[in-house]
């Protein structure tokens, strides 16, 4: 998985756009933080959160940030940051009108665990 992630990262790097960019970069924070390796994870994640959530993003490109951000505070620890975050991507993602996507973000959002106290 993590070897498939960075592997989408050096395509994209090469021939994708800025929005490629940053969903590869999401595809690593995430992938990292399923492995629980916060520092890594939070790396990635600072690359791709801000784009998706500073441009004109369709809404499921915003909730799947946010419930990767939910799972990067997850694996680091940070109760706040997982809350906000996973409240937030809740509430983007009533805005996905596509079924097929909205259970491809509900899949995301089942694996996302709650941080250890």
């Amino acid at each position: 998985m993590l070897q498939a992630a960075h592997a989408a990262m050096y395509f994209w790097k090469i021939v994708g756009t800025l929005s490629h960019h940053a969903h590869a970069a999401q595809l690593l924070a995430h992938v990292y933080a399923l492995l629980k390796l916060p520092g890594p994870a939070a790396q990635y994640l600072s690359t791709s959160l801000p784009y998706l959530t500073q441009h004109d993003c369709a809404p499921w490109e915003v909730a799947f940030a946010h419930a990767v951000a939910a799972n990067v505070a997850s694996a680091e620890g940070n109760a706040a940051a997982y809350a906000k975050h996973y409240s937030e991507a809740q509430a983007v993602a009533a805005h996905i009108t596509d079924p097929e996507t909205r259970e491809m973000f509900a899949a995301t959002l089942r694996v996302v665990p709650a941080p250890n106290p």
